[in-house]
């Protein structure tokens, strides 16, 4: 059997009060993207395979994630050509939010925030997208949106103390 090896590094942050131990993984994994060809020629080994050959270990032999799981997930869709494992348009869940009211409704409310030196942040803008979009959006999907379609990046700010901000 294989085993994954997981990298930490360490990072310490200090403050007069404690000292915290956070362990950040090194690097994420990411599934591989088979083209429809590689897709065609790993179902035609899996068809001509040897008796003593189970799915999972061919799934193995060409790092396919998910195993036989995701081998029979595309011998669903597979006919016997390539073409029958193209991604299809629309495939998939369809989003909550349009683009344009990504950008009408956390776009614009974040800008006018950060022009004004206002602090906000995602849930207190939870129950105003929600209200004008008429869709019932998970916090994490809001995020989502805004990270990836609007551009925003989270940041945190740190308080002055009395000395600091004269």
């Amino acid at each position: 059997m294989f085993k994954k090896k997981v990298l930490f590094f360490a990072a310490t942050l200090s403050s007069p009060l404690s000292h915290i131990l956070i362990l950040i993984p090194r690097s994420s994994h990411t599934m591989k993207q088979f083209s429809p060809e590689q897709k065609h020629s790993i179902l035609l080994h899996l068809q001509s395979r040897r008796a003593d050959q189970s799915p999972d270990d061919i799934a193995r032999l060409h790092g396919v994630s998910g195993g036989r799981r995701t081998l029979n997930n595309w011998r669903q869709k597979w006919d016997g050509s390539a073409a029958s494992l193209e991604h299809k348009q629309g495939a998939g869940r369809p989003r909550l939010l349009t683009f344009t009211q990504v950008k009408q409704l956390i776009h614009t409310p974040i800008v006018k925030k950060n022009r004004a030196h206002t602090a906000i942040n995602y849930p207190q803008l939870l129950p105003s997208v929600q209200q004008k979009s008429g869709t019932q959006i998970a916090l994490r999907t809001l995020r989502r949106y805004g990270k990836r379609d609007a551009g925003i990046k989270m940041k945190h700010t740190k308080r002055e103390t009395v000395n600091e901000s004269e």
